[in-house]
């Protein structure tokens, strides 16, 4: 198992630079580690955080780190796998404003995550939503994918690609 790798100061500061604010909104961290992403979430004004992560000792130091139950929101922390927390969150019909996910880089995890059993995101995200998947340069994302439209930004070794559902006619 890799080990934990937070999401740098300077991409967490452009990851909520390109997707605002939103007041008032649920976001979800998907593969949530430390913490980090959600926590800044909640700091920075949205009403509902969800953090997902696997591994128990991640889980425990994230319920004990300051800020996870103080404050105006406190961090719903499932300790589980992210593909099994997506379907207990879908069957609770839990929609999200925001959902980043952050997976262990050069695992497989951007192939699983874009299509298959793991592409059950789509049915979490709120309709003006969007999904973050933060990944290395060496990942691709898949060039098509039915019923969304996505940029890629470059930064150095890690990309942030943003999914949105297309447009209904």
């Amino acid at each position: 198992m890799n080990p934990v790798r937070p999401t740098s100061s300077k991409l967490l500061q452009t990851f909520f630079n390109i997707i605002g604010i939103k007041t008032g909104g649920s976001f979800l961290d998907l593969f949530a580690g430390t913490g980090r992403v959600g926590l800044e979430a909640a700091r920075l004004g949205f009403d509902s955080v969800t953090a997902v992560e696997i591994d128990r000792r991640a889980c425990r130091d994230l319920r004990a780190t300051p800020g996870a139950r103080t404050g105006s929101v406190d961090i719903e922390i499932l300790c589980m796998d992210v593909r099994r927390a997506m379907i207990v969150l879908a069957r609770k019909g839990r929609t999200f404003d925001v959902i980043f996910a952050d997976p262990p880089y050069e695992n497989g995890w951007v192939s699983a995550i874009t299509k298959g059993d793991a592409f059950l995101w789509l049915h979490l995200l709120a309709e003006d939503g969007v999904f973050v998947l933060e990944h290395s340069a060496r990942e691709k994302v898949p060039e098509k994918l039915e019923g969304l439209v996505w940029e890629t930004r470059h930064y150095g070794d890690s990309c942030l690609s943003f999914f949105r559902p297309c447009e209904k006619e």
